[in-house]
């Protein structure tokens, strides 16, 4: 025992653990601690520990445990002692025992105190129960520590003891004697011994087998059993099985399976006083015994096991849950142990019994439930079963034999008396998908009875659903072919009666793997027929159903076309089908147009990911387990193959379906727009190009040389229709079509097909109003986004040609405008074009100017992509200001100096979006915190409304932390419009203010404040306090704030934006008129000073680049915004003056910066 641990014992009247030092007196230890005890079993233990000192001190011994130990064995041996001093010298023997050093004791001395011991608790019988678990615990320390554990005769009258008072009446002896002798049973190392305890140990066991069998068999007739349990030599029985349990691992091989066979030999169908007790022991046996050592018992436990668990109504539910985990524990046993013919054997049986508790309490049902279903997971694969033939189920071996008692069992279970649970129905489920395609051959009668419950008018609408999903699984297990032949659907000719069409639903749902070949053969035809007999009472209600069982069957080509086994061979003839469906029958469109979806992705995402691929399949058959069957068959090189027969068949199919779309009505354009897409994208783009110069071709868009034609705008309506020709307006509505045809074909296009749609969108964009501009910006975007390398090579060209044409009104089309500007800023930026800077500008700039539209729709696309421009430059891990992102926030910074009031506005909400996405910009770029600061300065009512947004939005956004470097600046500035109460500055003041105290504590606040806004700040707080409460408003910081920095989503962020600004709205719109005086005068050229450090262009340099800018404003249609509109008619001279030399008279705002940008790359220092 290691001497520098600290030891613990117990005293006679204390529960607590008392720690003991080795390496100090014990006799002093026992001092310290109840010198001043009034306690009478205190002052006998101090005045032993005293005395036992004083013997060692005469003879001049060492004040040690093993001394001490000695002393009080020789005072045990010697002296006449009464009760009181036996106890108290026991106590003290027990503490010193614990101490003493390994080899303390040599192993003679050791056996004579055992003896010793043994004799004083043979003798005394009068000590109390404190005293003898002390004598226990010595013993336990002798043996395990001192004694010769090699030689059965050194240890075996202590081990009996223990042995016996493991099962002795009073509970901290026996708890402590059971302790003891499991840890003298570990310590034993000699086969010898752990044989000889091993056989102690069973011949105890052997002495409690007759009662203990009266006590398994007896009833309740002659008392309850709890009544019997009150018998002294009944309850030594439970100790004894206790004891068993707790040393099971550390018994001998033979003396294990003696006392597991007598254990089993307890155990009954029905419950008893020792159940409990027998389920622990049979436990212990499986968990800690090897294999080979419970084989020869497994069997008749289970057997057991499993009588027990099917008498659940007349057994406890707790041990029936408790043999339930019992066996489940013994299958787990066999099937690790490669004992798989015993495991097969045993497992029908396990499935009878743990059948009857799927209909139990809520409960036993679901612990049931796992436990079944973990079983038929465990069921040998499908390979295992390849020598059973499926016509022939004669030849069996075990795991058939198996099989067919397990589907039996769930036969039984369904009836029309008895409809099964939702729990019954998910365990047939799974094993019909555990077996696959062989559950033909054992589960045709669970298929059958399962349709006749369907069929039931009694059924409600929760069972119908759980068992149209377990049919379901025998369709994906079985395949259609084979549930058709169960089920046959049908039509007697005689009375147009039908025979399971309720079947169509759950086939569309479940079908997987199935065969294009069967399709074409056995449901056209079968849909056909229906469709025929339809025609023949067309005029009744019968007729209707007939027509619609048609159109359902002919609803299974989506179903049919998911993984199917012969793409290869069947999709030729296919296609035909659909094309002639295509050009007859419109009911049959979207069919079509989702199987063809369907065929060409699966078989992409198989040659792009096997993973994809899986989840795929498991994703479109709605279950996790769905495409087990069907997954194997859908390899890359099979993806190949098929895609390549798709790709041969598709020339035809995609002509087709682009004249049905050209020619079909809006609301379908949807499906075969998707359709032709997934088409394109595997088709030759030659091919795709030839057919869509013929589309342009046809509707005269392009002439025989392949040269575009002008939009006849100008063709006089009425003489277009008196000849039949087609209107300006319908000719417009043709282009629209044709152009959200030329959308799906971008994903599949190569280069002259992209350089065909794009000059199709040229010439719209130039040849035509507003008319249809969405669906060009659309299709232009798809074109920049999945070719970056037409992007690259076009890049002047796009700009020019975008910002040529006017701004559209309506918000899709701005959208769609917007994403195609997006992706060329995004370029822009990134490849570092300084000869592209202006253009850059003229982008931002209409960005920047839509944030300022009255209309909330046009603002929240400004918003849009504003966000996603600076989502994609931001780099969290480049801090560098010439990154991209930074790039674009030197931009708008740049229009904070030289422009327009209403620009200025403009600027700063985009920069206020910016922070709220990413409060980290105000720590790395410092300057554009006082940049914006010192417009407070000015006295234009719509900037100093933007800036005051910024700042709430910026306090709101960081960190306290780093709120303090700003605090000093934020406070002198902004506290001087808390005089002003237009336009609610104070109020905005105020929220600024509660904030800040909020997040950095009033005190930093007060600090920083100068002394004639302190009454305002006071007049903040108690403001604050009044509405929250004392408790929440402190001086303290607050470390966690609703305003913290956080990814809310971007929509909200722009809602608050819009609150926080209070200058996007109708409020500002209908102010324009009152500030279109100082916008005009805003708009002349001039120097700007304290602006942050932005060094302003010289005034030629702001001339021209104010003239570039007013040009794309006039083509973008924003000059008739209340910032640029015309003179008053009184102020037409002065206004003449200041726009002499310029094309139109319009003023343009553009940042002053900018004509030094292609000198600079950091934007925005001196």
């Amino acid at each position: 025992m290691d001497q520098s641990n600290e030891l613990t014992t117990e005293t006679e009247t204390e529960n607590a653990k008392l720690q003991f030092k080795a390496d100090t007196d014990i006799c002093q230890q026992l001092m310290d601690r109840y010198a001043t005890s009034a306690a009478p079993q205190h002052r006998h233990l101090v005045a032993t520990a005293a005395a036992m000192r004083s013997i060692l001190t005469s003879e001049s011994l060492p004040l040690i445990a093993s001394a001490y130990f000695a002393a009080a064995i020789s005072s045990l041996e010697s002296a006449t002692l009464d009760s009181t001093e036996v106890s108290a010298l026991l106590t003290f023997l027990s503490i010193a025992v614990a101490l003493v050093p390994e080899q303390g004791i040599a192993e003679s001395k050791a056996s004579e105190a055992v003896e010793l011991l043994v004799g004083v608790l043979e003798r005394d019988g009068s000590l109390g129960v404190a005293t003898v678990k002390c004598v226990v615990k010595c013993l336990g320390v002798l043996l395990v520590s001192f004694c010769d554990l090699e030689d059965w005769g050194s240890v075996k009258l202590g081990f009996e003891t223990l042995l016996k008072f493991s099962i002795d009446k009073r509970p901290k002896v026996r708890r402590c004697a059971q302790d003891c002798l499991e840890k003298v049973l570990k310590s034993f190392q000699s086969s010898t011994v752990i044989k000889a305890a091993s056989k102690l140990i069973n011949s105890l066991f052997e002495k409690y087998i007759p009662l203990a069998i009266t006590l398994c068999t007896s009833g309740t007739v002659d008392g309850s059993k709890d009544e019997m349990l009150l018998k002294p030599d009944h309850l030594e029985v439970l100790y004894m099985l206790n004891v068993v349990n707790l040393i099971v691992p550390q018994l001998s091989v033979k003396v294990r399976l003696k006392i597991l066979s007598e254990l089993c030999k307890l155990m009954t169908s029905e419950f008893s006083p020792l159940t409990r007790h027998i389920f622990k022991g049979i436990e212990a046996f499986v968990e800690t015994s090897r294999v080979e050592a419970v084989i020869p018992e497994m069997e008749n436990i289970i057997v057991s096991l499993a009588s027990y668990v099917s008498l659940k109504k007349r057994n406890p539910v707790d041990t029936v849950m408790t043999a339930t985990i019992l066996l489940k524990s013994c299958m787990e046993k066999l099937l690790n142990g490669e004992t798989r013919s015993l495991w097969t054997k045993n497992v029908p049986l396990v499935f009878g019994a743990l059948a009857g508790l799927l209909t139990s309490e809520a409960s036993i049902t679901l612990q049931s439930s796992a436990f079944v279903k973990e079983l038929i997971s465990q069921l040998a694969d499908v390979k295992t079963y390849e020598i059973l033939s499926f016509e022939d189920g004669d030849q069996e071996n075990d795991e058939a034999r198996a099989i067919k008692s397990i589907c039996a069992i769930f036969e039984d279970a369904i009836g029309f008396d008895s409809i099964p649970n939702e729990h019954i129905l998910a365990v047939i489920s799974l094993l019909f998908l555990k077996l696959g395609e062989i559950s033909y051959i054992f589960m045709k009668r669970i298929v059958l009875k399962l349709a006749d419950l369907l069929t039931l008018a009694s059924v409600d609408m929760a069972t119908a659903n759980h068992l149209q999903h377990c049919i379901g699984s025998a369709v994906i297990a079985m395949g259609p072919e084979r549930i058709l032949t169960l089920l046959p659907i049908s039509l007697n000719a005689d009375d147009f009666t039908c025979s399971n069409v309720w079947l169509v639903p759950i086939l569309k749902n479940h079908v997987i793997g199935a065969s294009l070949g069967y399709y074409m053969e056995h449901i056209v035809p079968l849909a056909k027929t229906f469709q025929r007999a339809s025609r023949k009472v067309k005029k009744s209600i019968t007729g209707q159903d007939l027509q619609a069982h048609a159109q359902e069957l002919w609803g299974l080509l989506p179903a049919f076309c998911r993984y199917p086994t012969d793409t290869r061979q069947n999709f030729g003839p296919l296609a035909k089908l659909l094309i002639t469906l295509i050009k007859k029958d419109p009911s049959m469109y979207e069919n079509i147009a989702v199987a063809l979806q369907v065929l060409v992705n699966q078989n992409r995402n198989a040659l792009t990911s096997r993973d994809n691929l899986d989840e795929s399949i498991i994703n479109e058959a709605k279950d996790t387990v769905l495409g087990i069957r069907s997954v194997s068959s859908y390899t890359k090189k099979a993806a190949t193959k098929n895609i390549r027969v798709l790709a041969l068949c598709s020339n035809d199919m995609l002509k087709a379906l682009a004249d049905l779309f050209i020619d079909s009505q809006h609301e379908k354009c949807s499906y075969l727009k998707d359709a032709i897409g997934c088409l394109a994208s595997i088709t030759d783009s030659s091919i795709t190009q030839n057919i869509f110069s013929s589309l342009l071709k046809r509707f005269h868009i392009i002439n025989g040389e392949g040269e575009f034609e002008m939009l006849g705008s100008h063709i006089d309506n009425l003489t277009d229709e008196e000849h039949g020709n087609p209107s300006a307006s319908e000719i417009g509505i043709q282009r629209s079509v044709i152009m959200e045809l030329a959308s799906s074909l971008v994903g599949g296009a190569k280069g002259d097909l992209v350089d065909l749609i794009y000059n199709f969108i040229r010439h719209t964009l130039e040849a035509s109003d507003e008319f249809g501009h969405h669906g060009v910006y659309h299709t232009l975007s798809k074109i920049l986004k999945e070719h970056a390398w037409f992007c690259s090579s076009r890049y002047e060209e796009l700009i020019d040609l975008l910002l040529g044409v006017k701004s559209p009104v309506d918000v899709a089309s701005l959208r769609s405008r917007f994403a195609c500007l997006h992706i060329l800023l995004v370029h822009t930026l990134k490849m570092s074009l300084e000869e592209e800077n202006t253009k850059a500008f003229l982008i931002l700039n209409e960005i920047i100017v839509t944030l300022k539209d009255a209309k909330e729709g046009p603002r929240n696309a400004a918003y849009d992509v504003l966000l996603l421009i600076s989502s994609n430059l931001r780099d969290s891990s480049c801090v560098n200001p010439d990154a991209p992102f930074y790039k674009l926030v030197n931009m708008i910074l740049g229009y904070l100096s030289g422009s327009s009031p209403h620009i200025k506005s403009g600027a700063v909400s985009a920069l206020s979006m910016l922070v709220y996405q990413d409060p980290n910009i105000c720590n790395s770029k410092p300057d554009l915190v006082h940049s914006l600061l010192s417009l407070l300065k000015g006295k234009a009512a719509e900037v100093i409304k933007a800036v005051l947004g910024f700042v709430k939005v910026m306090v709101s956004s960081l960190l306290a932390k780093d709120m303090q470097n700003l605090l000093a600046d934020v406070i002198s500035e902004v506290l001087p419009w808390s005089t002003v109460s237009r336009n609610h500055f104070r109020s905005k003041v105020t929220v600024i203010l509660e904030i800040m105290i909020r997040k950095c504590g009033f005190a930093a606040v007060q600090s920083v404040t100068p002394d004639k806004y302190r009454r305002f700040l006071k007049t903040v707080l108690e403001n604050r306090q009044n509405k929250s409460g004392p408790k929440e408003v402190g001086t303290g910081k607050e470390t966690v704030t609703s305003d913290s920095p956080a990814k809310w989503p971007h929509r909200k962020k722009r809602k608050e934006m819009d609150a926080l600004s209070e200058v996007n709205g109708s409020t500002e719109h209908k102010k324009r008129k009152r500030e279109k005086k100082n916008n005009y005068r805003s708009s002349k050229p001039h120097k700007a000073t304290g602006t942050g450090g932005l060094k302003l262009g010289n005034r030629a340099g702001d001339y021209n680049h104010e003239k570039i800018m007013m040009g794309q404003l006039k083509r973008s249609g924003k000059t008739n915004r209340s910032f640029n509109k015309g003179p008053k008619p009184r102020r037409k001279r002065k206004m003449d003056q200041k726009t002499k030399g310029r094309n139109d008279g319009t003023a343009v705002y553009t940042p002053a910066s900018a004509s030094k940008f292609n000198k600079h790359k950091k934007f925005g220092r001196k």
